[in-house]
């Protein structure tokens, strides 16, 4: 399953899947959550997931590097970037917000991945079929 990040970053795309009884993603990383700089690749055995759910975050760095695009131009009378500069600023504010997914393991290890508001139901029946699967890894080991 490929889920985009965010709505306004549909170039970025995380992928979910489960093979042979392992669980892998394939994270973008993004430089205030817009710019790619590569991908993070997590595999775990679906057996050892204990939990995964999906619950909205708010990533404060790109919320303060954001509002400051926003105020900065405005401030200091820099009339000239402030158009361009309050685009960025609302773009960042934006994906700053929105539903994360998070995974944590028997041993304690935790990890998670961006998903865009609308495809949060993906992200949902995406967890209920890694449960599934994990509830009966346990049960045959």
């Amino acid at each position: 399953m490929t889920v985009p990040v965010h709505r306004l970053a549909r170039y970025l795309r995380v992928r979910l899947q489960v093979t042979d009884g392992v669980l892998r993603w394939d994270v973008p990383r993004a430089l205030l959550g817009v710019v790619p700089i590569g991908v993070r690749h997590i595999s775990m055995p679906a057996g050892d997931v204990r939990s995964l759910r999906v619950h909205r975050v708010v990533r404060w760095p790109n919320l303060v590097v954001g509002a400051s695009c926003i105020v900065v131009p405005l401030v200091f009378g820099l009339w000239w970037v402030a158009a361009p500069m309050l685009i960025f600023g609302v773009w960042v504010v934006l994906v700053s917000l929105g539903p994360r997914l998070d995974v944590v393991t028997d041993s304690g290890e935790k990890d998670h991945a961006s998903v865009c508001f609308s495809h949060q139901l993906d992200a949902e029946l995406y967890m209920a079929a890694v449960s599934d699967l994990a509830e009966q890894t346990r049960k045959g080991s």
